[in-house]
């Protein structure tokens, strides 16, 4: 292990507490997919029809599962991508949550674990709104940056990148210090 000279490298940013109510938030979502998925797994089938809904819940389960571990992982990273992850998590929870109460009365019936809708909005909505505190944006956000506006990290949810290019900008020296001096 070797030592930090702290002069030499400043101090990485402390995680805000606040994210321990996302990462709980997040474990509950994974603890829901593996319901979902043991549920799925173990159900008697009589057709191909539902053989077919079984198996695509499962596979969605599994992915989903995934996603929500890399977003547990990723959430002390300070990287704007886990930001966005656990955004998603939150969002695509909710709607599959309502899609398993809105698909029988179109005549698809799906078998799993689904939160309470109450419940449930009420941890996204607190999730979401931790996730938008200033000093959390803040610590998603490389050192010297402007944080930007609400509106922009909304659409950097689903649509939009984060900083636009038009954001940056360059210096270029006028000469390379690799050249010999002009004589």
């Amino acid at each position: 292990m070797a030592l930090r000279n702290k002069s030499k490298y400043p101090e990485r940013a402390k995680v805000p507490m606040p994210l321990a109510i996302a990462e709980v938030y997040l474990c509950l979502v994974i603890v829901r997919y593996m319901l979902n998925f043991s549920i799925n797994l173990f159900m008697d089938v009589e057709d191909a029809g539902s053989m077919s809904l079984r198996m695509l819940s499962i596979l969605f389960s599994l992915v989903m599962i995934l996603v929500s571990v890399s977003s547990v992982i990723g959430i002390a990273s300070a990287r704007p991508k886990s930001w966005r992850k656990v955004m998603r998590t939150s969002v695509l929870l909710l709607i599959v949550n309502t899609s398993y109460e809105v698909l029988p009365s179109i005549g698809i019936t799906l078998t799993g674990a689904v939160f309470d809708d109450l419940f449930l909005a009420l941890m996204t909505a607190l999730t979401i709104g931790v996730m938008l505190l200033p000093t959390v944006r803040r610590f998603y956000l490389p050192p010297m940056t402007e944080n930007p506006p609400l509106t922009r990290w909304m659409g950097y949810i689903f649509l939009t990148p984060l900083f636009r290019e038009a954001d940056y900008e360059f210096v270029r020296e006028e000469t390379d210090p690799h050249d010999p001096p002009a004589a």
